[in-house]
């Protein structure tokens, strides 16, 4: 039984046939190279290396600004935009919002209260905050340690006897 003939393989003899009459040389020009060799490190962003998830410094960073996670960068992209909207469109102010989700927060947890109360549920005890007092003291010793830092700049700057130094700080503040 003879095999049928597709279009595909008339195709693909086609192709070979061509292919084999195109001639094959490769130009000895030093400057065609140099061409080459500019135009492969222009395909690559800003002539780069290695990859850009390794520029990026790899993980979930990376895969976050390359959308590599859908969901997760979707979602950071919709919470930087609404804090976008909410500070510029809206003139919310950082601790107005602290406050606001304060009050919410305190007003779930009441009718959370009295609601179970009314239903003849056992009231669930609410977990108590406690924050630990050594994150404060190092939050503190940083905080006292850079204003320090400042201060011995400022007098360095007012002591040291260069006018130009002196000039350049306090026009700038």
């Amino acid at each position: 039984m003879p095999d049928k003939i597709t279009a595909e393989d008339i195709l693909t003899n086609l192709v070979e046939t061509f292919g084999e009459n195109i001639p094959k040389h490769k130009s000895g020009s030093f400057f065609e190279e140099e061409r080459d060799k500019a135009t492969a490190q222009f395909n690559k962003l800003f002539g780069r290396q290695k990859p850009i998830h390794h520029v990026l410094g790899g993980g979930k960073s990376a895969d976050v600004l390359l959308w590599r996670n859908k969901k997760i960068s979707a979602s950071v992209l919709g919470s930087a935009t609404a804090m976008w909207v909410l500070f510029e469109w809206l003139n919310y102010h950082f601790l107005t919002l602290l406050c606001l989700a304060l009050v919410l927060g305190m007003l779930v947890q009441f009718l959370w209260r009295n609601v179970s109360g009314l239903l003849n549920q056992s009231s669930s005890k609410v977990p108590r905050l406690v924050l630990p007092e050594e994150l404060f003291v190092s939050i503190g010793k940083s905080v006292g340690a850079e204003v320090n830092r400042a201060l011995l700049l400022l007098q360095n700057v007012s002591c040291g006897g260069n006018l130009k130094h002196f000039l350049v700080v306090c026009c700038r503040s």
